[in-house]
């Protein structure tokens, strides 16, 4: 069983690529909901401000 778990994760000669890709992928998908995240506050903030400006408020849903 052991033997199966390290074939698994050897993925005989192709884990070398493959594990480094996952996670490249990994950091490169975090890194995308970071800026997502990022770029909400900002637009709300931004949103919040032309509110106030104007003298306008949105309905809270």
């Amino acid at each position: 069983m052991m033997n199966d778990t390290n074939s698994i994760l050897s993925m005989t000669e192709h884990g070398a690529y493959v594990w480094p890709t996952y996670g490249l992928a990994a950091v490169v998908l975090i890194g995308l909901v970071v800026l997502s995240l990022r770029a909400l506050g900002r637009s709300r903030a931004e949103l919040e401000r032309i509110e106030l400006e104007t003298g306008r408020q949105r309905d809270e849903a």
